[in-house]
Order: C-alpha cells, then structure tokens, then sequence
C-alpha cells in the first residue's frame, strides 16, 4: 500500500496512523479504484475484518489483529449495524447492534444492544474512508485509539 503526503509517494506496511501524524491527511493509493466518501450508501454490506491496531493514549500498541487470528464480521443494512467477533476455534468474544450514521465528519454508530455491558447505550463517532471494497475505520473507542480494516465481502 502506498500513501501521498505533500505530494509525494510513500510506502507503508504497518500503521496508517503514523502517517496522518506525519501528513495530516490519508489518502490510499491501489491503483483502479477510485476513492469514495463515507456515506450510508457505500456501507451497505456484508464486512470482514482484515486488520486492526489498538494504542493508549500514550501511544503505546495495547492489541493488534492480523492473520486472522480473530475474526469479526459486520453488517451494514439501512441505517443499522451489527457486528460479532469471534476467534478461529469458534469461540464467541463479543456482538453488538443498533444504528448508524454517516456524513462528512464520519461513521457514528449508536449501541442499543450488546453482549459486553460497558458498550451498552455509547455512541462512537470514527473517521471514515473507502476506497473501492475497503473501509478504513479510525477513531477513539474508549480513551483506545482505534484503527480497523475492513473488507466488503457482499454488498
């Protein structure tokens, strides 16, 4: 994956983070596909998680997701989400439901039911990118800075 800052092409292989640090803005480059605002239209589907990295407010890496090592799949249908994590050997970790929203500020999601009490009734807001069949989720979920990769699998 590459990214453009000031104009000029970098490559990256880890944390997109550190190159909005660095940039301020993000802009993936993948070549054909063209990039998309976030918008309710361009979430509608069926997402599997790719990829994820969780820092502290320090900045310090508190949970990584690759491999596949734990799976998540979230459904976007109208103006509401679900979504559920779970590891490979089947054991169920967490699931969640209630609407969403998504306009020029981002990708807000409301909780209205959850299996992990503490997300119950929170509304988190986190920026949004797509770009073609991948969505870029980033935001504060917490005090944990979050930063998702997710992969539509059906529309």
């Amino acid at each position: 994956m590459s990214i453009f800052c000031s104009g000029n092409k970098i490559k990256f292989h880890h944390v997109s983070l550190i190159a909005t640090l660095l940039c301020g803005t993000l802009t993936f480059t993948s070549g054909a596909s063209a990039q998309s605002s976030c918008n309710s239209a361009a979430l509608q589907g069926s997402w599997e998680l790719q990829s994820a990295i969780y820092r502290d407010q320090g900045g310090k890496v508190v949970g990584e997701i690759k491999d596949q090592q734990t799976k998540s799949r979230k459904l976007i249908a109208g103006s509401h989400f679900s979504f559920i994590t779970w590891h490979p050997d089947g054991k169920f970790e967490v699931a969640a439901s209630g609407s969403f929203s998504a306009d020029a500020k981002g990708y807000h999601e409301q909780v209205d039911a959850t299996s992990l009490p503490r997300l119950q009734g929170k509304t988190y807001h986190f920026q949004c990118q797509i770009e073609g069949d991948k969505w870029l989720h980033q935001g504060l979920e917490d005090g944990i800075q979050i930063e998702e990769h997710w992969l539509r699998v059906s529309r």
